[in-house]
């Protein structure tokens, strides 16, 4: 797919360690929040999914992350959140964080599309992503980058 988000900041205090390095729970923080920025750009707010459809977020089935090179207090940066791949019961979501033209940090997770089983409300299972959602997605694979650079 090529429907991305990207989003600039600047890095503040409270993203970092005493090194002055972004302590790296950070970095996980800024990818699902840019997970849900990129389904508003969608026009798919999550919490619509949730009232519509009963599935409880994007929960995260797994995540691997490169960390390439440091990202430091006061640091511009851009981060890049794309859907890569649509499964039946799961997305493959990418992520680059970048400084210029480098890249700082790189991350896929796995998301899938869980709700709560009326027998057992205790726990998620996963079902099928609904169509309407997946045609909204495959409509945006144009390629297109929804920015909100501050």
């Amino acid at each position: 797919m090529g429907f991305s988000f990207r989003k600039s900041f600047i890095v503040g205090w409270g993203d970092c360690a005493p090194s002055g390095a972004v302590y790296y729970p950070n970095y996980f923080r800024w990818f699902d929040q840019s997970v849900w920025d990129l389904f508003d750009a969608a026009g798919l707010p999550i919490p619509e999914l949730e009232h519509t459809y009963g599935v409880v977020g994007l929960p995260l089935m797994n995540l691997s992350c490169d960390f390439r090179a440091p990202c430091r207090l006061r640091d511009r940066v851009s981060l890049e959140t794309r859907i890569a791949e649509i499964e039946p019961k799961h997305f493959t979501i990418e992520h680059n964080l970048t400084r210029g033209d480098r890249v700082l940090v790189s991350a896929v997770d796995r998301r899938f599309w869980g709700v709560r089983p009326k027998d057992d409300p205790n726990r998620l299972k996963r079902e099928a992503i609904p169509a309407e959602v997946i045609e909204r997605l495959r409509k945006l694979e144009t390629g297109a980058t929804i920015a909100a650079d501050p």
